[in-house]
């Protein structure tokens, strides 16, 4: 017998993942044939927030044409009793979705800047309809104006600050954390230590307890390691290291690799050792960008340590493309692997922007002169 609440409860006891959303995609099916569309709704819901949260994305980009096409069909479409004191109804629930679906939009090359802009104003419109500002809009058009036009950029970021928040709004500590990263990379460390405040004493938190402090962290932790002060930088790492939550977005295993390559190589190549095949296998395009930067990192440290020693001997399985049985591996071919992966990404997201934001990026990285 159909019971689409059976179906949310066994497939929330599973672990977060592909085998997950697999279970997801089968209770869509199931809610389609019986044409049941509040569930039909809700489960692609599933998938979006899993696939965000716990995937990289791809998932909730390509279900979310589905799930905005079958709300637009039926938009009095009910909340279920597991949403039904957040939302007004699945559309509304569909707007709250929109807001991860434009913030991957400047994760994926893949999508043309057409696309990126039809999106951009087509839930600028809905927002508008439903009765929502566009505080959140302006703030998810700033990040992905950062590598394309860091003037306009800027001013978008100004407009979120202008306005006011409203239901549609992410929460205070989610907005805080986006102001204390945008003060970092205006290099105004003073202005974003003020802010922090209220997160680091969790006056301001999000969801879980830890997660907008470790958010806080993450963004100090990058600040310094983008000058270079990796002392400072190693000190965030420990810190994440120590209070590490469910969510992937505090794994961040391939910074964490950066700063322990200077100051703890031993420790850095446990890390790399532990995830290398994990970053083999990442399907977000801008994530796979920053891990082949820090790659690129690791082995320019790995190579200074080594005195004249030019092999590593790696763990890796016929799975990575340099595999070869004997496991040495030299380590200045590594590093041209990593790079020439880092520098082809940077040229298909900079060709799909039409900038250069994504070059210089690399060779701010990797001190490289142009």
């Amino acid at each position: 017998m159909y019971d689409p609440v059976n179906i949310k409860n066994t497939y929330d006891k599973m672990e977060h993942g592909k085998v997950k959303i697999a279970a997801m995609r089968s209770a869509v099916a199931e809610a389609d044939r019986q044409g049941d569309v509040t569930y039909g709704a809700f489960f692609r819901e599933e998938i979006c927030h899993e696939s965000c949260f716990y995937g990289d994305g791809m998932d909730m980009m390509i279900i979310f044409p589905e799930l905005l096409a079958l709300v637009d069909k039926h938009p009095e479409t009910p909340t279920t009793i597991f949403d039904k004191y957040i939302y007004q109804n699945s559309l509304d629930h569909v707007l709250w979705i929109y807001k991860w679906v434009l913030s991957h939009c400047e994760s994926y090359y893949q999508i043309p800047m057409e696309d990126c802009m039809n999106f951009f104003q087509d839930a600028k419109e809905r927002f508008l309809r439903f009765g929502y500002n566009l505080k959140p809009w302006y703030l998810i058009l700033y990040d992905f104006y950062k590598h394309i036009d860091k003037e306009r950029a800027e001013k978008d970021f100004y407009e979120f600050e202008r306005l006011p928040r409203d239901s549609n709004s992410d929460c205070q500590a989610c907005e805080r954390n986006t102001e204390i990263s945008f003060y970092l990379d205006q290099g105004n460390l003073e202005k974003a230590v003020a802010l922090s405040k209220e997160i680091e004493n969790f006056k301001l938190t999000c969801g879980d307890k830890m997660s907008a402090w470790l958010r806080m962290k993450k963004h100090f932790m990058h600040y310094y390691m983008k000058r270079r002060e990796f002392d400072k930088a190693l000190d965030y790492c420990r810190m994440m290291e120590r209070n590490l939550q469910e969510e992937t977005e505090f794994e961040r295993w391939d910074d964490f690799l950066v700063c322990y390559a200077h100051s703890d190589l031993g420790k850095a190549l446990k890390i790399y050792k532990e995830h290398w095949k994990e970053w083999q296998e990442w399907r977000d395009p801008s994530d796979e960008f920053r891990v082949n930067v820090n790659a690129c990192l690791f082995f320019r440290e790995l190579g200074k340590s080594k005195e004249g020693k030019e092999q590593v001997k790696l763990p890796f399985d016929n799975s990575f493309p340099l595999y070869r049985e004997s496991g040495q591996y030299g380590i200045q071919e590594l590093y041209d692997f990593y790079y020439k992966k880092a520098s082809d990404l940077a040229e298909k997201f900079d060709a799909r922007n039409g900038a250069d934001g994504y070059r210089k990026e690399l060779e701010e990285a990797l001190c490289i002169t142009p």
